[in-house]
């Protein structure tokens, strides 16, 4: 048998673009390379007038002339790599440009020396020729951003230009392209947050001179957030962490944190597992069929952090925006779930109502039927009872009647779709007047009695009391007031029931 070498044709580097980049991706996949040349300093700029180039500028320690071409070559490789290398196959500077542009320029100095390569689709089409095009001292001056770069000791400048692919056939590309800036802005800050965030060895990143702030997606800074202890699950030899957080409820959101897209509408589709390696997120938002997204489960997240020594086993595909876990870390994964997911299930039941050995008498009942579930009134609430009590049997009855066709209208389903949008409930009256309100109200009704300490201990577990931190002070000066004689029901009636049965259509 012999061997017959065949040279792949130069039209592979027009079917090399169509791997399908986002600009987001792409331009990740260009930072990973400058964090790995251990930058501190990033800049991008998006030309906004016209959209003839991208430029990304670093500060990090460069490339020889020998190791620049190396890069340039497909699936080369510059040296071997190390534990925190954020590089994987070789072609990301490559696939990651061309998906963009037809013309990808890499301007890099080290050592005091300049070397300027370029791959132009154009000119590779036109001489056929697989031909790397190296930059005179006129061509290195005349790219955008040169300037920059030559004010430095060491750094790597990559212009990316004929943006055919990112600009399409737009009739505004300047307006496209900065709309397409505030998107990459956003998908940074979250790609990279932890590398944002550092204290030490921080990594700062700008797009058309804004700084790039991190979103962290677990909210950490929040003291309602609930994270677990990191656990490590060992995978062929390695250790990945696994670290769950359930998120605040809406309601323990700040006014900016409520803000955030993935806080609010978005954060269905923002639970789940996300994936770093060398703390680069690589995916996020799915479950891995190891669970379904739902509204009871979307303040999860779980964080996964893998090495890069596990690659192979993580099917991590070039654009570095996707992978999938071997089957054994799903196995252990599984065994993690129910914990996890009935803390996120509890964000929603409990709003951290006082503990202790009663159960809470709460305002609304739930109620199992063929049908599904309903909400009734509950009338054995002592705060309705005591509403109901200073009523004659007549006026009783029509009170109960309103409060079942409330109940029979309560609007589920829009209920629903703005808890999904994480909206926050409002109410009409400051919380002090309500509580004040009621608790006059059942103290002239005479049920609960004169015993302040008594009438503290039952409240405590009746909603809605139950949430205030100092009640007892409340009901003793409530209960301290001047009587006012309340209007009892007339002779014609009988006093109003302590409970009422809910009327329902046959």
């Amino acid at each position: 048998m012999e061997d017959e070498i065949v040279a792949p044709g130069v039209d592979l580097l027009e079917s090399m673009r169509s791997v399908g980049y986002s600009l987001s991706a792409a331009l990740a996949d260009l930072i990973d390379n400058s964090i790995t040349a251990n930058a501190h300093s990033i800049e991008i700029d998006l030309e906004p007038i016209l959209a003839e180039h991208i430029a990304i500028l670093d500060d990090g320690h460069g490339m020889t002339p020998a190791v620049a071409r190396e890069a340039l070559r497909l699936a080369g490789s510059v040296g071997e790599r190390t534990r925190s290398d954020l590089g994987r196959f070789g072609l990301g500077l490559k696939t990651a440009s061309l998906s963009q542009g037809r013309c990808l320029t890499v301007i890099t100095r080290r050592d005091g020396q300049t070397t300027g390569l370029q791959w132009d689709i154009d000119h590779i089409a036109a001489t056929q020729t697989w031909s790397l095009q190296r930059l005179t001292g006129a061509e290195l001056r005349a790219t955008p951003w040169y300037d920059r770069l030559e004010l430095r000791e060491s750094g790597t400048l990559v212009v990316l230009r004929k943006l055919d692919l990112l600009l399409g056939d737009a009739k505004d590309p300047g307006g496209l392209i900065r709309q397409r800036g505030l998107e990459l802005s956003a998908d940074l800050s979250l790609i990279f947050h932890r590398f944002l965030a550092r204290r030490r060895d921080r990594i700062a990143i700008s797009v058309n001179g804004v700084e790039v702030k991190p979103l962290d997606p677990f909210v950490t800074s929040n003291s309602r957030t609930q994270e677990s202890p990191i656990q490590y699950i060992p995978v062929d030899g390695e250790q990945v962490a696994v670290t769950a957080f359930t998120l605040p409820h809406p309601s323990g959101l700040t006014p900016a944190e409520r803000r955030r897209h993935d806080l609010g509408e978005g954060m269905r589709d923002g639970q789940g597992f996300y994936v770093y390696r060398n703390e680069r997120l690589i995916s996020h938002g799915h479950w891995y069929g190891l669970a379904r997204m739902t509204e009871i489960s979307k303040q999860t997240r779980i964080r996964v952090d893998i090495p890069n020594s596990l690659d192979h086993l993580w099917q991590l595909d070039i654009k570095k925006s996707r992978a999938e876990p071997p089957a054994s870390f799903k196995v252990e994964l599984r065994r993690l779930m129910d914990g996890v997911l009935e803390r996120g299930r509890r964000v929603h039941t409990f709003r951290g109502r006082r503990s202790g050995p009663a159960e809470v008498t709460h305002l609304w009942q739930k109620v199992l039927d063929r049908d599904g579930i309903r909400y009734d009134v509950n009338f054995k609430n002592p705060f309705v009872i005591a509403a109901l009590s200073t009523l004659d049997t007549y006026q009783a009855e029509k009170v109960n009647r309103l409060l079942n066709v409330l109940a029979d209208g309560f609007p589920s389903y829009d209920l629903y779709a703005e808890m999904a949008k994480n909206t926050s409930p409002a109410t009409t009256r400051s919380a002090d007047e309500a509580v004040t309100e009621s608790l006059r109200q059942i103290r002239e009704s005479g049920l609960l009695g004169d015993d302040v300490a008594s009438v503290g201990a039952a409240l405590a577990h009746t909603e809605p009391f139950d949430t205030i931190p100092d009640l007892l002070e409340v009901v003793e000066q409530i209960w301290k007031e001047p009587r006012v004689e309340a209007q009892r029901p007339t002779d014609r009636t009988k006093a109003a029931p302590q409970t009422a049965t809910r009327r329902r259509q046959p």
